[in-house]
């Protein structure tokens, strides 16, 4: 009798614990992913993904003490013992915790979000995830770079996509002898024949300086040509002004060079 009391008993535990982790985990994945997708609606796809992870972790956390308890483990004990080693842990994590930290403090500052093209220190590229303890970035030649938020935080970081335009500015030269007239309103008319650049604001030329060349000592006329374009077009559109300028001064028998393009 005492034997199958005690079976029983063991078979209930059993069947409660599997109900947990049967029924619980994808419940725990439902509710996070709902929380994630409420998060991302009302804020951005930072605050959706970051709520959906502490949502999930915890939920995970919660089911674990219960399948403890069901085990029949004194969680009250085993949560007394959990904190000293967290404190011995915590100190061996330092870096993790700082990672952590820094991670809410960009949440709450939203410098950037899924999706933004940006540049931190010498890396550059597109924000694909954003983790409690890192941000993966894909660059621009397709490589997969994990940057922790501590670092991030603590350096400069350039936003490259955050506001929907963006210029691009050319430093380009001709010789001393052109006439300035005729060489700015070539320039004018290859950003005016490309519907890509944008006419509000409009491209500005101006002469910069006359100087030598960097690598002879021909002295030649520097002009500074700046254009507007739309934020999404920021890494085709220099190279396409640039074949349209070579293009339109080659027309001319102009003949220029190019020092600094951004």
């Amino acid at each position: 009798m005492i034997n199958f009391f005690y079976t029983t008993e063991y078979l209930s535990t059993i069947i409660r614990i599997a109900i947990l982790i049967i029924i619980g985990i994808p419940l725990v994945r439902v509710i996070s992913s709902f929380f994630a997708s409420v998060g991302k609606q009302r804020f951005s796809a930072h605050v959706g993904l970051l709520t959906g992870h502490i949502v999930f972790y915890s939920g995970l956390l919660f089911l674990t003490i219960t399948i403890l308890q069901e085990c029949g483990f004194n969680v009250t004990a085993l949560l007394g013992a959990a904190g000293v080693l967290g404190v011995a842990i915590g100190f061996a994590s330092q870096t993790s915790i700082s990672n952590i930290i820094s991670g809410f403090f960009l949440l709450l500052e939203r410098p950037f979000s899924i999706g933004d093209s940006i540049k931190s220190g010498e890396i550059t590229g597109i924000v694909e995830s954003i983790d409690l303890l890192s941000i993966r970035i894909r660059t621009t030649d397709n490589k997969l770079v994990r940057l922790p938020n501590e670092v991030v935080l603590k350096h400069h970081l350039t936003n490259l996509t955050y506001y929907p335009i963006k210029r691009v500015d050319i430093l380009l030269s001709v010789p001393y002898s052109e006439n300035i007239q005729q060489c700015t309103s070539i320039a004018q008319q290859a950003a005016a024949s490309n519907p890509l650049f944008l006419t509000n604001p409009s491209p500005v030329i101006m002469v910069q300086k006359v100087a030598q060349h960097e690598c002879t000592a021909e002295m030649r006329l520097f002009f500074s040509l700046r254009v507007w374009i739309d934020t999404k077009h920021f890494n085709s559109a220099p190279a396409l002004l640039m074949q349209k300028l070579k293009e339109e001064y080659d027309k001319n028998n102009i003949r220029i060079t190019v020092t600094h393009i951004n």
